[in-house]
């Protein structure tokens, strides 16, 4: 939540800058001799910046009232503004008997024209840090309230056409904004409006919270009211706090809503993950440098999570720790992560459904979206994800998952990862994603155990027909800075194993081409036929995949797969053979090639002769046992 409060607390710094330089302005005015030019020695003396002033004018009395004119402060010497404070004119009345005995009280302060630039440099240093200025640093601590009672009291406060610019290059953030009003009367309350760019995108603030006075009450609980518009990301937030200054005892309601949590990050310095269209409520609160954000509500596309973050500003780079649970989890949502997009049309951000248009218009099956993995080394994180019921297409039984995911330093690990399947099957392992270079290293290792392979078959006709669990393996690794530049560049390997069971015997007929089997089985019903094995290996080699002895053992016939595929071009050519075991009365002597692209590839006929003839038959079975362990246990 650091950058949240960082638009504020820029404006609550610098006025209470000003405060200071205001107090300290009074004493050398009653002091000194030289004036304006002791005034601006003084105050550069205490800024550690040059500093100018055009004019100063003073009308003594127990309330004294000081005017300055053509304040400027100069800029950090790295900095690229050409001054960091300038302001055309500071008005303001300040009692004189308290402020002897160490209380500020100004019955009205005015800030004409005020622009402020803020800078952080290549060493992550800001300009207006404590530490580049450190005579600053005592006069601050010093004036600086440790309760509510001691803050200054200012009994009216008006800024008038301010300007605020703040540039980070490191992280390419850019804002430029202006305050038009903020103004506060002891009886009413304070309010202030931004307006303008933060990353090219438009960025409003409006902030209405308690009376001035009301800082100094012990007892009353500060109100406070914030909505932030940054792009389609909205922040709200609203409750009263028993202690402003140091954020304790806080009960405020917190609401943020956006076409992708990705885009948080400018905002709130939180590198969120790439989701759906999201809404998330809960409270938050602050302790000994910790931000609470618990009781928390999310809708994620169509998915439902609660739980509580906590940000750990005490550690570097700070630390974020999340606990999530889902009652319902739609597995297409997470889709976004790898910069997919959900199936689903009716509840996608506008660049995610341009991201869609452009890979149907291609025909490819790996989208190429940037990866804003550089992200990720802002800061380390722990999260943790436990979805009790997943809602799967039909083609993936999941039913649950779980994961816990560790970064430190830009490197990312998923472990444990686990995934419940029908029927008690499992998927199991751990992936990762190294961002500590520009070239993102993507690995993974999985497990399948006992999955059961009906139910790939669901919605279809072949699902009561198909029965054998499914063991597993793969093991890949790959870079770049899309999904489809890791998949282009993908080492390792793939493979499976089915040990037993029993296919649709219509599936078998038309890939063996055995013409009057599948009219028979058509017209009369689909059967079972017993499978002694089926096995499979993908070999990847930058991208190229191989077929490698990915066959299926069956009472009638082995099917062979042979072929390759490019991920680079997502392109699939392979071809499905049929050895028979037995006399067949039609069979067309071809094989069913795949062809095209991996999104949408076609099927169709190989050589073939043209007239179906009889074929005797004469495959052996396979050695399941050893071929099984080969390819399940071999690098």
């Amino acid at each position: 939540m650091r950058s949240a409060a960082k638009i504020l607390g820029w404006t609550a710094g610098i006025l209470a800058g000003l405060l200071v330089i205001a107090a300290t302005t009074v004493y050398f005015v009653a002091t000194s001799d030289y004036l304006r030019g002791q005034l601006e020695d003084r105050i550069s003396d205490m800024t550690g910046r040059r500093t100018q002033v055009a004019k100063v004018a003073v009308d003594w009395g127990w309330t004294t009232n000081v005017k300055l004119e053509g304040i400027e402060v100069a800029n950090a010497k790295w900095g690229k503004a050409p001054y960091m404070l300038k302001v055309e004119q500071v008005d303001f009345d300040v009692r004189l008997w308290p402020l002897l005995s160490g209380n500020v009280m100004l019955p009205r302060l005015v800030l004409r024209k005020p622009e402020v630039q803020v800078e952080t440099g290549e060493n992550d240093q800001l300009n207006w840090s404590l530490g580049e200025t450190p005579v600053v640093t005592g006069a601050a601590k010093a004036l600086e309230p440790d309760n509510r009672f001691e803050a200054p009291v200012i009994g009216r406060l008006e800024v008038t056409e301010g300007k605020l610019g703040y540039r980070d290059p490191k992280r390419k953030l850019e804002l430029d904004g202006t305050v038009s009003t903020a103004t506060g009367k002891a009886e009413d309350e304070a309010e202030l409006a931004l307006k303008g760019k933060l990353e090219g995108q438009p960025l409003e603030v409006r902030f209405v919270g308690g009376s001035v006075l009301m800082l100094r009450e012990t007892e009353q609980p500060y109100p406070l009211d914030l909505d932030v518009a940054f792009g389609g990301t909205k922040l709200k937030m609203k409750g009263r706090v028993q202690d402003p200054f140091k954020w304790t005892g806080a009960n405020v309601d917190l609401t943020l809503s956006g076409p992708n949590l990705s885009e948080i990050y400018p905002l709130l310095g939180i590198p969120g993950p790439p989701t759906p269209p999201y809404t998330i409520n809960g409270k938050l609160d602050r302790e000994a440098g910790l931000w609470k954000f618990v009781q928390s509500k999310w809708r994620v596309g169509e998915s439902d999570l609660t739980g509580e973050v906590i940000v750990d500003e005490r550690r570097k780079p700070r630390f974020l720790t999340a606990k999530l649970v889902s009652q319902k989890l739609v597995f297409e949502d997470l889709a976004p992560l790898v910069g997919a997009t959900p199936a689903r049309k009716t509840n996608v951000s506008p660049k995610q459904a341009q991201t869609q248009a452009q890979l149907e218009a291609t025909g490819d099956l790996f989208p190429n979206v940037p990866l804003q993995v550089e992200k990720m080394r802002a800061m380390n994180m722990d999260v943790t994800l436990d979805a009790k019921r997943v809602i799967a297409p039909p083609w993936l039984p999941v039913q649950a998952l779980a994961f816990r995911v560790l970064i430190h330093d830009g490197n990312a690990t998923v472990k444990p990862l686990t995934l419940a399947v029908m029927e008690g099957g499992t998927i199991a392992g751990e992936m990762g994603i190294d961002a500590r270079t520009d070239d993102p290293k993507v690995k993974a290792n999985l497990r399948a155990s006992d999955i059961e392979l009906k139910n790939f078959f669901r919605e279809s006709r072949y699902f009561d027909a198909t029965q054998g669990k499914i063991q597993g393996r793969v093991s890949l690794a790959g870079s770049g800075r899309s999904l489809a530049h890791v998949m282009g560049s993908a080492n390792g390997f793939m493979a499976f194993s089915l040990g037993g069971g029993s296919v649709s015997s219509l599936m078998v007929s038309l890939a063996g081409l055995q013409i009057f089997d599948a009219l028979v089985l058509y017209v009369t019903g689909d059967n079972r036929i017993p499978i002694k094995c089926a096995v499979g290996r993908l070999n990847f080699q930058q991208g190229n995949v191989v077929f490698d002895r990915t066959l299926l053992d069956t009472q009638k016939s082995v099917l062979h797969v042979k072929g390759q595929l490019s991920l680079k071009s997502q392109a699939l050519n392979a071809e499905v053979d049929a050895d028979p075991k037995s006399f067949d009365l039609l069979d067309l002597h071809g094989a069913v090639m795949i062809q095209g692209k991996l999104r949408s590839p076609q099927v169709s006929l190989g050589r073939v002769i043209p007239i179906p003839t009889p074929v005797f038959g004469n495959a052996k079975d396979v050695p399941c046992a050893g071929l099984t362990q080969q390819m399940l246990t071999a690098p």
